[in-house]
């Protein structure tokens, strides 16, 4: 029963449903640190959050405990990783402010910083819809904060 609930969280994020999120969270606060069942990945809700674009899914999912530190399966990221390779400054803004690593390396060796100017120099164009400008303005808003390459 906890899985379906996990995987009803992560759809719910995905498409950025809050009230079903609110919902699911206020039922069982373990699901805001949640593993994906069913993405080979290993995401947690806010990876989604980050891929998808869903500020307002990582805001409730922070305030709900989401653990900023938790690393998917498949490159080592925290959710600010992600938010960074997929260009979400809003998303990133969220996470920083919430006190989110801004040095974690992946695997790959890449910090959300270096993650972000990659975006912006083109090289994740494949996998997200993000402009270059919006890659550049999560790369600014890391390095302002202090996130280093």
């Amino acid at each position: 029963m906890a899985d379906l609930k996990a995987t009803e969280l992560h759809e719910a994020v995905k498409r950025g449903d809050v009230a079903s999120i609110q919902r699911l969270l206020e039922a069982d606060p373990a699901l805001a640190n949640a593993r994906s069942e069913t993405d080979t990945r290993g995401t947690f809700p806010l990876h989604v959050a980050a891929e998808f674009d869903r500020p307002a899914a990582a805001r409730l999912l922070i305030e709900h405990g989401a653990d900023l530190s938790l690393l998917d399966i498949e490159n080592d990221s925290i959710a600010l990783c992600w938010a960074a390779f997929y260009g979400r400054p809003e998303v990133a803004r969220i996470m920083i402010e919430a006190g989110s690593d801004l040095n974690q390396r992946n695997k790959h060796g890449l910090t959300p910083l270096g993650c972000a100017l990659g975006g912006a120099q083109g090289r994740w164009r494949q996998f997200s819809k993000a402009t270059l400008e919006e890659w550049a303005r999560t790369a600014e808003l890391i390095q302002s904060r202090g996130g280093l390459e």
